[in-house]
């Protein structure tokens, strides 16, 4: 009698704990029902009831667009999957196996005048194609820098939430439909003519040429170039740079043709290890020589170099976007890494060492006017960096509050002061030299110091002291 009392006990209990974790089947951990946001692509991420599903589905219902419907990754219990929003309520049903939840989100265009444009640049002949090892290949430049924008601006927005900033990211240029706006620029040179001068002489030619149309004080450009081409008797690729600063961020376009021209293809373009064939064609994937790795380092770094137009110096972080981070981009996006040069079978965990934004880095975009989520305001007010006359004391003004000051000697970069939101912000600090000195790891005989106000407005100083 006592075991069978037990067993419906037993049962009920089964039974109720099913009812109960009916509801979190598939349960997203980074948003809640209702948040909003105010850019396009949102990263879900969650656990799943089923430890055997490797897929996940996200179908945005209330939009119609060609990505209402996006594919996930899913490993041991662990999802992500990209979601593309429409302005306003979307109702976004997520499916894995025979199991269903739905999430609400809430898009809100950004109102901050400053954008992130892009760039596509072909030489004289006005020809679009990229170098491509597939014979019949699309050549869907658009939907591949589409995508690759939105990933950014979405991996940005999600990682400065992570470093508990929330999700401020740099607005984008967007048509009618939500699509990033390609402005396809024809040169006035050929390729051979831009192959044949330096790649600072070519990142300038560019800039003369671009900035009259797309002028840095209402954006910042980054320019790719159609024309890149890997030659395989020199074994190099012509046309091809990663360069960045000002107001503009070039890279070149040899291997975009294993990046992604939808969202829906972002996993498996993470995830290809098709190895790249180097000899005929360009190979940057930090010598791990598949098609996801390529993919990968070539996004990240044309990342990088957009955070260069953002004021960033690079950093001594491995994980920074602003360092080797950008081999890593692929880890934010799907849960294992797939096979390549250098590992033989897929990794797991790797959340822990995936691409970021580092703290300084992210505490320097933090106050900067392109992640504002409203117009910028008024950014009169001086800010100053001094050396004193005994050149023994450095001494910052901010007649709008520091914001952010950060020392770097070398590669080794550390934030020196950066206020919690609320706090107030102050005018003015000083600081000897040795106290400068004694905050970098390695001190490498100079300083950089760059100071940013509440309204981010930027100033720096190079410091060159003798040991």
């Amino acid at each position: 009698m006592t075991r069978y009392i037990t067993t419906i006990v037993f049962a009920l209990f089964i039974s109720l704990a099913s009812a109960l974790f009916a509801d979190e089947e598939i349960q997203v951990v980074n948003f809640t029902d209702g948040t909003e946001i105010d850019y396009p692509v949102a990263l879900l991420r969650g656990r799943l009831y089923d430890e055997t599903a490797t897929e996940i589905v996200c179908t945005n219902l209330s939009s119609q667009k060609a990505s209402r419907q996006i594919h996930g990754d899913a490993w041991k219990g662990q999802f992500k999957v990209l979601a593309e929003l429409v302005p306003g309520e979307n109702e976004l049903e997520l499916t894995s196996g025979d199991y269903k939840t739905t999430l609400k989100l809430n898009y809100k265009k950004n109102s901050n005048p400053l954008v992130v444009r892009m760039i596509y640049m072909t030489d004289s002949t006005g020809d679009t194609t990229f170098q491509t090892p597939y014979k019949n290949d699309p050549q869907n430049f658009k939907g591949k820098l589409d995508t690759a924008l939105k990933l950014m601006q979405c991996f940005t927005a999600e990682t400065m939430n992570d470093a508990g900033l929330g999700r401020k990211t740099f607005n984008l240029e967007l048509d009618e439909n939500g699509d990033v706006i390609v402005h396809v620029f024809k040169g006035k040179k050929t390729a051979e003519e831009y192959g044949s001068v330096s790649d600072e002489d070519w990142f300038d030619m560019i800039s003369d040429e671009i900035s009259p149309r797309f002028p840095g004080h209402s954006g910042r450009n980054l320019v790719i170039p159609a024309y890149t081409r890997f030659d395989s008797k020199t074994k190099k690729a012509k046309c091809h740079t990663a360069l960045g600063g000002g107001w503009q961020a070039l890279f070149g376009s040899g291997c975009m043709y294993t990046w992604p021209d939808s969202l829906d293809g972002v996993v498996k373009a993470f995830t290809d290890s098709t190895p790249v064939d180097g000899k005929h064609y360009h190979d940057d994937s930090a010598y791990r020589s598949v098609y996801w790795a390529a993919a990968a380092t070539t996004i990240g770094a044309a990342l990088h170099e957009l955070g260069h137009t953002f004021d960033l110096p690079h950093s001594n972080e491995p994980r920074d976007i602003m360092t080797r981070g950008i081999d890593q981009l692929n880890r934010f996006f799907v849960m294992r890494e797939a096979p390549s040069k250098e590992n033989d079978d897929w990794l797991e965990n790797i959340d822990d060492e995936a691409a970021n934004w580092s703290p300084i880095s992210a505490a320097a975009l933090n106050v900067n006017r392109f992640f504002q989520d409203e117009p910028p305001m008024d950014d009169e007010g001086e800010v100053n960096i001094q050396l004193t006359d005994d050149n023994q004391t450095v001494k910052l003004e901010a007649e709008n509050g520091i914001a952010f000051f950060g020392v770097a000697s070398g590669e080794d970069r550390q934030l020196y002061v950066a206020p919690l939101p609320g706090q107030p912000l102050p005018k003015q600090m000083s600081f000897s030299l040795d106290e400068l000195k004694d905050s970098c790891e390695e001190f490498k005989g100079d300083l950089e110091l760059h100071v940013i106000d509440r309204y981010g407005k930027t100033e720096g100083i190079h410091i060159k002291i003798r040991e």
